[in-house]
């Protein structure tokens, strides 16, 4: 499904900060759209104004921050 491909893209991104090549700084925004970056921002506001721009259903598409993933430790 085009959530499960987004899913994926964010997760490569945050762990490798690149994807095809593209590279990414942590603090940027992506906007996925059909399983694709569709958008890069700065803040989370621009990247959302350019996902709805090309698709104005807010049930299409994500906007997702670009950060280093968080390791829960349960002992």
């Amino acid at each position: 499904s085009e959530q499960e491909r987004s899913l994926r893209i964010a997760e490569a991104v945050c762990r490798d900060f690149e994807w095809h090549g593209q590279k990414f700084r942590e603090g940027e925004y992506l906007a996925l759209l059909d399983g694709k970056i569709v958008a890069v921002a700065n803040k989370a506001d621009l990247a959302i104004s350019a996902l709805r721009a090309l698709d104005p259903e807010p049930k299409h598409g994500m906007v997702i921050p670009v950060e280093a993933p968080v390791m829960d430790v349960i002992r």
